[in-house]
Parts: C-alpha cells; structure tokens; sequence
C-alpha cells in the first residue's frame, strides 16, 4: 500500500474515533455520519491511484460500506448505554472499520474489475480478532 494512502487511512481512522467518542451518547448516531466520511475517503484514495471518480466500482464500494456499518452497529448496540464503554466500544469499533473500509476500497481502486461486494457475515469475520492455534 503506498504510504501517502497509508497515512490517508490513519488520518481518517483518528477522526472517525473521535467523531465515535462525541456521539457515543447517541446510538447509531455516528453511523450516518460515517457514511459521507467514507465516500470521501473513497474519492481521495481513488485520486492518488489516479483513478477517475466515474471509473470507480461504486456499488460494491457503497454495499460495503453499508454492511461494514451494519457490522459496527450490532457491535455497539449492545454496549450503547453504558457510559464510558460505549465511547470506547465506539471509538475502536470506527477505527478498525476506517482501516479495514480503506484498505478494500485501496484493493478495489487497484483492480476496480475484480472488486467484489463483501457481507456483514464476511466483514465480521474480518475484524474478529483470531484464535491463536494451540498445538
């Protein structure tokens, strides 16, 4: 990953953690706020791969982005109302989504004809953290 878009993603991760922190008294607040965050994410990092806006795979951009928000929301729902965790829950659950949305969207920029829609199922999958294999 080129390190302009690497430092783009980071960026973009700080901002949607605090933005999760601010709203966290409000479930599923930050949730529409993320979406346009996203889409502009999209734009820069298909502007450093010099890829044109209208060449970009748009739907399986957009349908990732809703499931991986749909991801996120399950995940956070269940903590929503208990203060303190709820920030925290919110503010790790935006940045590991930022990372994981930015990559993809860096992957589908770099081969747009091969980009593929992924589902909450496989998102969750993602960013569930692995089991270490004991021998």
């Amino acid at each position: 990953m080129d390190p302009a878009v690497e430092r783009l993603i980071r960026r973009t991760s700080l901002v949607t953690a605090a933005l999760g922190v601010v709203l966290s008294p409000i479930p599923l607040a930050d949730e529409l706020l993320l979406l346009p965050i996203y889409g502009v994410l999209t734009s820069r990092i298909a502007k450093k791969h010099e890829l044109p806006a209208g060449k970009l795979p748009w739907k399986p951009i957009c349908a990732t982005a809703f499931a991986g928000l749909a991801a996120r929301a399950a995940i956070n729902i269940t903590v929503s109302y208990i203060p303190g965790v709820a920030a925290a829950a919110n503010a790790v659950s935006a940045v590991a989504l930022t990372q994981f949305f930015g990559r993809y969207v860096d992957d589908a920029c770099a081969k747009p004809g091969g980009t593929r829609p992924l589902s909450v199922a496989e998102i969750l999958e993602t960013l569930r953290p692995k089991k270490k294999a004991t021998a």
